[in-house]
């Protein structure tokens, strides 16, 4: 049975959308709320925060930095402990997907306000959980979505550019992991809700070809252009409309599956969960033997920064063990590549990163 939802029951994205919260409160009868936030997310967005209605406690609780069952527990517990009425995540995705873990099953309202444009997290149902020491777990969907979602592109126009590009990397998987599903299904499959799950995933890919550099480049002067604004919001609302609409048709394949086989390695700790998958999309295509468009993202992925081989990830891409183990990872029963309707063993995956290694020689991103 397929099961598709849109998205958070509001949605906001201006540069005062933070100015509705006392109005929500109000309408909604809150009078206590659990704010879960980082410190350099709560710095940023801080400037935008209205004055909160006196009739409402505010809980602050600060962010451990992973998206673990011990953090989920620890918040969980102090939301249940102070009787709050909601619980807000304020920053990335991994602060996002916490509280979204922490609140569902329960009568907690669910509050969603992104300070980055690194993922689909403000948007989608779902929470990928990782160790303490940040090594993949699971991924969970589930099936209530965000009460309210807020977005502040100023907010996001301030933030780190590595996560803006990270989050441009990940939002173009939506097309290259959905696509082959998509190729090989019957025309009569196609109901409306795969319809626009495609649609969607097909967005993905041309506004980020398109404007992605532009929007770069407005960031890096501060400005909140039409095309800035428009890849901010491909990144955390189209993206989000991919596997909301499309369900198990357009979820995560094998760009997530070499990401999660990658976060198994110490060495690529210091890379953003968008940098590695936009690498695992290369060996998709590679996997897929659709050289000519890797050689199409090459391009974009140099001018960006976005890493092109392993070397990028500071692992050694001549080390057959390296290889080996990543391959035998990604293609372990139960994992995503497997929906892929083509040899996903351990050896293909193995060969798609060797290719991967052949023809990026000489172009690393420095």
């Amino acid at each position: 049975m397929m099961f598709s939802q849109c998205g958070p029951q509001r949605f906001i994205s201006a540069n005062d959308a933070y100015d509705y919260l006392p109005t929500y409160f109000e309408e909604g009868g809150i009078k206590k709320v659990l704010f879960l936030h980082g410190e350099k997310s709560w710095a940023a967005a801080k400037p935008y925060m209205p004055e909160m209605p006196a009739s409402v406690a505010i809980i602050d609780v600060p962010f451990n930095g992973e998206c673990s069952y011990e953090e989920i527990a620890r918040v969980k517990e102090i939301a249940t402990q102070n009787q709050v009425d909601m619980v807000i995540g304020l920053g990335g995705g991994k602060c996002l997907d916490t509280v979204k873990s922490v609140t569902q099953g329960t009568n907690f309202k669910l509050g969603l306000i992104p300070t980055l444009a690194s993922n689909c997290a403000p948007w989608s149902a779902l929470s990928v959980h990782y160790h303490e020491n940040g090594e993949h777990i699971n991924h969970e969907i589930y099936h209530e979505t965000a009460d309210i979602m807020l977005l502040n592109p100023q907010v996001i126009v301030n933030s780190p550019i590595n996560y803006f590009v990270a989050g441009i990397g990940d939002t173009l998987a939506k097309y290259y992991e959905s696509e082959m599903i998509f190729e090989n299904m019957q025309p009569e499959q196609f109901n409306t809700q795969l319809t626009i799950s495609r649609a969607m995933a097909q967005a993905c890919r041309d506004d980020l070809l398109e404007n992605s550099e532009q929007a770069i480049a407005d960031m890096k002067k501060g400005e909140v252009t039409p095309v800035f604004r428009k890849v901010v919001e491909t990144v955390i609302v189209t993206s989000g409309l991919v596997g909301g609409w499309g369900d198990y048709f357009a979820r995560a394949t094998g760009a997530h599956s070499v990401h999660d086989a990658l976060t198994v390695f110490p060495a690529t700790s210091d890379s953003l969960h968008g940098e590695r998958v936009a690498y695992g999309i290369l060996v998709l295509l590679a996997l897929e033997k659709r050289e000519d468009e890797m050689a199409e993202l090459l391009p974009l992925y140099r001018s960006m920064g976005l890493p092109v081989c392993l070397a990028d990830l500071n692992l050694d891409g001549s080390d057959q063990d390296v290889v080996a183990q990543i391959a035998h990872d990604t293609s372990a029963d139960g994992t995503q590549i497997h929906f892929l309707p083509i040899d996903t063993g351990e050896q293909a995956v193995a060969r798609a990163i060797t290719r991967v290694e052949e023809i990026t020689a000489g172009e690393t991103v420095a």
